[in-house]
Parts: structure tokens; sequence; C-alpha cells
């Protein structure tokens, strides 16, 4: 009886894993959000199933860590986003740099006389290598901006 209930929680975990994972690619704009949540609730689970011992704290394991993988992955999320928004409204070329060889680019394009709206070029940077490029598109008044 137990052994079934072992496969059973393996089985549960593993099936949320895979959907949170499934998630990861669905909307761009939020992906280090989902992303975050994927690798959180796999790491979550595991731990609480290695502290608990039991279905239960493996469970509790995969929410907690889903919910604070979900909050960092949003982080990033925004501060890209605050880039972008930075980048278009100063109409100029915007670079952060953090001690660790780590930059975000951002470049404005020209803006969309008819839309208000700017596609910016945001580029990630790991030791001078080019390891993301992605286009966003800002417009006039908006907080939030979309990739392309």
């Amino acid at each position: 009886m137990k052994e079934i209930k072992g496969t059973k929680s393996a089985i549960l975990i593993m099936a949320t894993i895979l959907f949170l994972i499934s998630c990861a690619g669905g909307n761009p704009n939020r992906f280090n959000t989902q992303r975050g949540a994927a690798i959180g609730a796999g790491v979550g689970a595991l731990a609480g199933q290695l502290i608990g011992r039991n279905t239960k704290g493996t469970l509790i394991g995969a929410g907690v860590g889903t919910l604070l993988g979900a909050i960092v992955g949003n982080a990033v999320d925004q501060e890209r986003q605050a880039v972008a928004l930075e980048a278009a409204a100063m109409d100029k070329r915007i670079v952060y740099y953090d001690n660790k060889d780590h930059a975000i680019e951002a470049i404005p394009g020209p803006e969309d006389q008819h839309t208000k709206c700017r596609k910016v070029t945001m580029r990630e940077w790991d030791r001078g290598n080019l390891v993301s490029e992605k286009v966003e598109e800002v417009c006039e008044g908006e907080k939030v901006s979309r990739y392309y």
C-alpha cells in the first residue's frame, strides 16, 4: 500500500512540473516569471520530499518553490521592462551593467507617428557575449511593453 501511495505522489509531482514547464513558453512577456515558477516548483518539491519524506511535504515544497521562483523571475521581467521604457522615453541607448560582467542593453528605434510607439531592441550580454536579443514595443503613456 505504501508503494502505491509513493507512486501516486511521484506521478502527481511529475505532472505538476511538466505542466509548469509547458507554461514557460506561453507568454513571452513573462518568460522569466514562468521559468522561475517552474524551476522553483521542481526544487521545492524535491526539498519538500527530502525534508518531510511524505506527500504533504512534497506538495508544500512545490507550492512554496513555485511562489518564490515566480517572485524572483518577475523581478527580472520588471527590470527589463523598466530599461526598455527608459530607453524609449529618453530616445537613447541605455546599458546597465552588474558586477558579474552581465549587461542589459536597450536600443530604441524611431517613433511611429501614427501609433506613438517605438520598437526597442533588448540585448542581454554575459562576459561580452550576446546571450539573447528581443524586440519590444513601447507606446507613449504605457507602463508595460510588449515583446515580439
